[in-house]
């Protein structure tokens, strides 16, 4: 019997199914898209700074692709500390929010911890959450339209 087959089956198969999470990041499960139209925008903030609209002061960004209306974002290499998110779902993919004539959301947006603004975004006490350096935090975000 040829064992090699059998080996270069067992080593391809075992070792690329399995992807480990990141040791030390924080990873955001998207969930409730009304479509897979777009992309999911993604900025993960730091102590506050530009907490929720302002992207260009994110501590990273990244652009999810969505699949069965859901999107996933890993963010590796993450120190810790206090942090937030604010996704959006920009279903015509021109990297900004859409907004009716009086000024209400026409894509999805959510925050961390699932917080909602009472007249507005909320404020970043209510969305942080805490991560510590070398160890993977994992968060589930609503979308709300």
């Amino acid at each position: 019997m040829n064992l090699i087959p059998v080996i270069a089956f067992f080593i391809t198969n075992v070792f690329t199914a399995f992807t480990p999470p990141a040791e030390d990041g924080i990873t955001i499960n998207i969930t409730n898209l009304r479509n897979d139209k777009g992309h999911v925008l993604v900025s993960l903030f730091k102590e506050g700074e530009g907490f929720p609209d302002k992207a260009e002061k994110a501590f990273r960004k990244e652009k999810a692709a969505i699949s069965n209306k859901k999107a996933i974002i890993q963010f590796s290499s993450v120190p810790g500390g206090n942090y937030a998110v604010a996704i959006l779902h920009d279903e015509n993919d021109d990297a900004k929010m859409n907004k009716t004539w009086l000024g209400l959301p026409k894509e999805g947006y959510g925050f961390s911890n699932n917080v909602m603004g009472t007249l507005g975004p909320p404020v970043f006490s209510k969305a942080r959450f805490t991560h510590t350096a070398g160890q993977s935090t994992t968060i589930e975000i609503k979308t709300k339209y």
